[in-house]
């Protein structure tokens, strides 16, 4: 079905996905949490499913099958570990899990498969949702702090909850109270919020940020004609927005992943990451960020130091969930003691509910064992590689003439991205959620829908595109 501008029903439905792949506050309790992206996903994959059996089609591009592949291996190791489950409570937080992440892995299998064959075109309108998606969360974010921080009027109660009543967090997230003083005490006080934008928790908005930021800089950067360079102002507005937010999310692991990150992207680019678009944007946060801190030296001070102490107890408490590792694992290491359940363990160990593993390894080694940590990093690895292939195909297009750049500023930004996704994971836990696996959709398709890759569809092959000369 043909919908605007050769758009066909499922192109609709992955684009819907790519924008609303990080809004966590846009869902409803409806048997159990519903977000929206989840029925956006679902009617993505029936509709791939039925579209597929009307026309008598089970092929799948070679990366769709790998894909496949290793969604039947995670699915075994996450059935052996329910296996070892002996509690009710258990049982249920399994079946909770299990059924998101099979939902998410359908998506990508059927995501690849699609994209593979539609091409360039679609490809980049997905990469252009996603990161459209994660701008409109920044852009709301900051407005929504600002008007928090100013009046007290919480944004999200006004403006969301009326039509999305499932959030578990609505508002900008509280930090804490910072004080100025003078020689005589306490001269005032003042809150000081996170920001949260469409996310549940600064931290998830914090590392998701770090794609698409690196992703628009390296267009910045590496674009020397078509459509990015025309467009490199509007560009650098985007992500200007995406890092003031991911500074106002005060979150330590997405600034983690974006300084990784921007280190890969140096590596590619060299001298000329810091061009007169990104020294410009660089020097106007600057300045607005100095004019807002005349004046609040003190406060801001008080914030810096407890964001950067070690001692800290949040610190502390993921140093805790590493230490927690081993005793966990000797329950169950192969297989673990089951997806989604770190927080029973962690609750009958200490009392303190609805804790997750707040790190992608903690929450791998122990809900999934050895096994399920082995299929993880060979996943990882596996796409590791198809960056690898497209940086290759990047570099090689640059030696052709009237080259533009955008191949090689796709696979360098991808790069970084997943580089910073990986930084952030560390310490924090955004690689369960469906924005992730949106971001293994783009890097996987890639090297088939911007380069022809073998097994795309003939007829929609992409046309030969030019990129910029690497710097190396």
């Amino acid at each position: 079905m043909r919908l605007l501008r050769g758009l066909t029903l499922l192109d609709a439905l992955l684009l819907l996905v790519a924008l609303a792949a990080t809004w966590q506050k846009m869902s409803w309790e409806a048997a159990g949490r519903v977000t929206l992206v989840d029925l956006l996903q679902v009617a993505f994959v029936a509709l791939f499913a039925i579209d597929r059996l009307v026309r008598r089609d089970a092929r799948l591009h070679p990366a769709a099958a790998v894909a496949l592949g290793f969604v039947l291996l995670l699915a075994a190791v996450h059935l052996a570990g329910y296996l070892g489950l002996d509690t009710t409570q258990a049982m249920a937080q399994w079946s909770k899990g299990f059924a998101k992440w099979l939902l998410f892995a359908l998506f990508l299998v059927c995501g690849v498969a699609h994209l593979a064959r539609r091409g360039r075109e679609l490809w980049w309108r997905v990469a252009g949702a996603f990161v459209a998606g994660v701008t409109l969360s920044a852009a709301y974010g900051i407005v929504q702090t600002a008007v928090r921080t100013a009046t007290g009027v919480e944004l999200d109660r006004v403006l969301l909850a009326p039509v999305f009543p499932g959030a578990r967090v609505l508002g900008a997230n509280l930090y804490g109270v910072v004080s100025s003083f003078d020689q005589y005490g306490v001269t005032g006080q003042a809150e000081v919020y996170r920001l949260t934008g469409f996310s549940e928790d600064p931290n998830h908005l914090g590392v998701m940020v770090g794609v698409p930021l690196l992703l628009v800089t390296a267009l910045i950067v590496g674009a020397r004609d078509g459509w990015a360079r025309r467009h490199r102002t509007l560009l650098t507005a985007v992500g200007m927005v995406l890092l003031t937010a991911g500074i106002l999310t005060q979150s330590r692991s997405g600034l983690l992943g974006i300084g990784v990150g921007v280190l890969v992207l140096a590596w590619w680019y060299r001298g000329r990451l810091f061009n007169r678009h990104v020294v410009v944007a660089l020097a106007i946060l600057v300045a607005l960020g100095g004019a807002f801190a005349a004046g609040r030296t003190q406060e801001l001070g008080q914030l810096l130091a407890s964001r950067t102490a070690t001692d800290s107890r949040s610190s502390q408490a993921h140093i805790e969930f590493f230490e927690l590792i081993v005793p966990m694992m000797e329950t169950s290491p192969l297989f673990g003691i089951g997806i989604n359940n770190f927080a029973v363990y962690y609750q009958f160990q200490t009392g303190r509910a609805d804790f997750g593993p707040h790190s992608f390894i903690v929450a791998t080694l122990t809900e999934m064992g050895l096994v399920g940590a082995i299929v993880w990093l060979a996943l990882l690895l596996w796409v590791a590689g198809r960056l690898r292939a497209l940086l290759r195909a990047g570099r090689a297009r640059s030696a052709l003439p009237g080259d533009d750049g955008l191949l090689f500023a796709a696979a360098a930004g991808l790069s970084a991205g997943f580089a910073a996704t990986l930084a952030g994971n560390v310490f924090y836990l955004t690689m369960i959620f469906s924005a992730f696996y949106l971001v293994l959709l783009l890097i996987i398709a890639a090297p088939a829908a911007l380069v022809g890759e073998r097994g795309a569809e003939p007829a929609r092959a992409p046309e030969p595109e030019a990129g910029t000369a690497p710097a190396r």
